[in-house]
């Protein structure tokens, strides 16, 4: 998936009475003539969905990527930094691959 996917995705599950658009990276939304953004390989976004669902990331320094995986190592995903890991997983964990 694109960065841009990603964001998409995870707005849609978490905000999903809000029409989110993506501006080609970002997921955007516009309601009452204010704009919401969201950058899921951010911490800031991130960062409460990883407490939330309480992913563990890690590092897997043969390959220099990262990974995340949920509580029970049901999903696991693998990805070049950890955010983007963690965004991953929570959407395997959603069913969205």
């Amino acid at each position: 998936m694109t960065d841009a996917e990603i964001n998409l995705a995870i707005a849609e599950i978490e905000y999903p009475n809000l029409n989110w658009f993506s501006d080609g990276h970002l997921a955007v939304n516009w309601k009452d003539g204010c704009m919401t953004e969201y950058d899921y390989l951010h911490w800031a976004d991130i960062g409460p969905i990883i407490e939330c669902e309480k992913l563990t990331l890690g590092c897997n320094d043969t390959y220099g990527t990262y990974f995340a995986h949920d509580g029970y190592g049901n999903f696991t995903a693998f990805a070049e930094t950890p955010t983007k890991a963690a965004a991953l997983c929570y959407l395997k964990m959603k069913g969205v691959e």
